[in-house]
């Protein structure tokens, strides 16, 4: 099967901290762990793509309206949503206790969007409806949850949309029947726990609960170590190159390790507001050392958040990107 957008995955690494306590930060990649780049607030549930997921639990860390930190957890019922209780100002981790049978999802109670698919999907995409938004990238983040028809319960998550032909490219690839005109869909905001090639038990945000200093604290940065994966068995990703292609708030840039399949952490002793050594940062776009990234391989993704002293609290993101070109 040639390389596709849904072979290439963002995975975290073996230490990406809460606070300012942990030391040497980054080390290997892990591969349970994920990225989010979404925001999401307001009420939340829980579900999993399978009936027979009832024991395992999820456990949110949230943000108040106050800002305080607070978490909650609940425990599946299979493919029917169980209601989080709390009013989430902005997620910022979420923990699966236990591996489970089928994807599961922490979405928003309300959706962005629920409709019938058009007939088209193929095995690593959705087509939404005619009516769907005509902006590429709207749905990008999104969960995307099969309610009824072909493919019903079957979760995923979207990765790129393009808003002429109405198709969502998934993380993941269909596991059950491909979606058809039969299909009832559900997007919504929040975390997605794929199975897929790797199981995901840590879903979060980078940067968990960075603040700046107060006035005379001087500036201050924060590291986190992310790894982008080329998943497929065969399919090398040619000129791999890692872009920023959106920061809103100018405050983050990134630097690649200066090795494919990388394991380095910023030293011992350091914590997260220690910079790597050797890792030169940038805000554009960086090619991956020996310009391929080959089937099975990773490149290990320094990101820098850069806060002022006593810097304005704002909620914003990063887009990050790996593109390239297949043989």
């Amino acid at each position: 099967m040639p390389l596709t957008l849904t072979d290439l995955k963002l995975y975290g690494s073996a230490s990406m901290p809460d606070d300012n306590t942990p030391t040497a930060i980054g080390g290997a990649i892990a591969t349970s762990k994920k990225p989010a780049f979404t925001d999401f607030a307001g009420l939340a549930q829980l579900v999993s793509s399978s009936g027979g997921d009832t024991t395992q639990s999820v456990t949110i860390s949230y943000r108040t309206s106050t800002g305080t930190i607070s978490t909650e957890a609940k425990t599946l019922s299979g493919t029917t949503p169980v209601l989080y209780v709390a009013t989430i100002e902005r997620l910022l981790k979420g923990i699966k206790s236990a591996t489970s049978g089928g994807s599961v999802a922490v979405e928003a109670q309300v959706a962005e969007r629920q409709a019938t698919a058009q007939a088209g999907s193929l095995v690593n995409t959705l087509r939404l409806d005619a009516g769907a938004s005509a902006v590429n990238g709207f749905y990008n983040g999104m969960i995307v949850r099969l309610i009824s028809g072909t493919g019903a319960f079957q979760i995923n998550e979207v990765i790129d949309y393009n808003g002429a032909t109405k198709d969502c490219t998934l993380r993941d690839y269909w596991h059950g029947s491909i979606p058809d005109g039969s299909t009832v869909f559900r997007l919504a905001k929040g975390f997605f726990f794929d199975r897929q090639p790797f199981e995901i038990t840590e879903v979060r945000r980078i940067h968990y609960d960075a603040s700046s200093n107060p006035l005379g604290g001087g500036a201050v940065n924060y590291y986190d170590k992310l790894f982008f994966v080329n998943s497929s068995n065969s399919g090398a990703l040619l000129t791999a190159t890692v872009v920023e292609s959106l920061d809103p708030s100018g405050k983050m840039a990134f630097g690649l390790e200066a090795v494919v399949n990388g394991t380095g952490t910023n030293g011992a002793g350091n914590s997260r507001i220690v910079a790597p050594s050797g890792i030169t940062f940038a805000s554009s776009s960086v090619v991956v050392p020996g310009s391929n990234l080959n089937a099975g391989s990773s490149i290990g993704v320094w990101m820098r958040l850069s806060l002022l002293e006593a810097d304005a609290p704002q909620k914003t993101t990063v887009t990050m990107q790996l593109t390239g070109t297949t043989a």
